[in-house]
């Protein structure tokens, strides 16, 4: 079956190895009823999914790993473009049931289609107001302070926090999840306990996890700029640095 695609610009042409990168599919048999699939490959290089070592330890000798969350970890420490699709094939025929997938570029109106019309994606939905960061915690223990609280200058957003540990299911505050902009976790777990009480609640949003321990100590320097490179990291993929918001 044929599938278009769309790669962010920057991946989109030469041979720049990368270790980590984003796709949005589209089938071109309608099963996804116009809806594209968000995939994320990434490599042993790249600084999400833990240390080398427990990526490894997540392949236990095996060449890919799938998650549930639409991610694909491969045994590779990078990857260039044409490596990339060959890996987004194997995504397709072990995760989307295709098992002779074709991939076509998306071209023009076409790219319109395959970016998904997400708040996450498109920085034209809060034009005239900050982009809202949301940052969830859950951490129990004393209380320590908050590694966003440094982000307090960053001119043009809005930073908010929330600790699962305060709240029942039923009691996340949904208007708040559905209005942010993007949503930050700082751990595996938090993430995953997290999307269950979205689904729960009926709420689908994705959640970026920055791979930084939850217990720490904000004065240290190293900390801190691991933090904000993360953060500014997903600020640029999805279009928001370099726009006023410096």
């Amino acid at each position: 079956m044929r599938w278009k695609f769309c790669l962010p610009s920057a991946a989109s042409s030469g041979s720049d190895r990368l270790a980590m990168e984003d796709l949005y599919l589209v089938p071109e048999d309608g099963s996804s009823a116009g809806r594209s699939y968000w995939v994320t490959v990434e490599a042993l290089q790249s600084f999400t999914g833990g240390t080398r070592e427990e990526k490894l330890a997540r392949l236990a000798g095996k060449e890919f790993d799938i998650s549930d969350t639409m991610d694909m970890l491969v045994h590779q420490e990078d990857f260039n473009r044409v490596e990339l699709l060959a890996w987004t094939r194997i995504f397709i025929q072990h995760r989307l049931g295709d098992p002779h997938p074709e991939l076509i570029e998306a071209e023009g109106d076409e790219v319109a289609r395959c970016t998904p019309v997400i708040r996450e994606n498109d920085p034209g939905m809060h034009a005239g107001r900050p982009a809202r960061l949301l940052f969830i915690h859950h951490r129990p223990g004393p209380p320590i302070p908050f590694p966003e609280t440094t982000l307090a200058g960053m001119a043009g957003f809005e930073i908010g926090t929330l600790c699962l540990e305060d709240l029942q299911t039923s009691d996340l505050p949904a208007d708040r999840i559905i209005q942010a902009d993007l949503i930050f976790v700082m751990d595996k777990k938090t993430r995953h306990v997290l999307q269950r009480r979205c689904r729960a609640l009926g709420m689908q949003r994705r959640i970026v996890c920055l791979y930084l321990p939850e217990r720490h100590d904000i004065r240290d320097p190293s900390y801190q700029a691991l933090f904000h490179e993360r953060v500014r990291v997903y600020l640029e993929r999805f279009g928001w640095a370099g726009s006023g918001r410096e």
